[in-house]
């Protein structure tokens, strides 16, 4: 289902878990909430790009992101990586 909003995946702490994250999508159309829960390291970061993937391409456009402040106190390399290449896509690949 394609609509001219841009979709916004929303990421989170987990409740139980200070070292897993979820990132949600909310579907309007459907009334569904989408979520994945992912851990900081390199699988983590590969299933949330898969997630921001799937509803990208669900919706034919680039997702926007929305991180709660401080949500990642210390960094990780593999998250960076992952959400600065779907903030900021390859022009290559464009």
């Amino acid at each position: 289902m394609r609509n001219n909003r841009t979709p916004v995946i929303t990421i989170t702490g987990a409740e139980d878990n200070r070292d897993r994250f979820v990132a949600s999508f909310h579907s309007e159309f459907l009334d569904a909430t989408y979520a994945v829960v992912f851990s900081q390291t390199i699988t983590g970061a590969v299933a949330l790009h898969r997630f921001v993937q799937m509803i990208s391409d669900q919706y034919g456009k680039q997702v926007e992101l929305r991180i709660v402040n401080d949500l990642f106190p210390k960094p990780n390399k593999a998250v960076e990586d992952i959400l600065k290449s779907i903030i900021e896509p390859d022009p290559a690949l464009t």
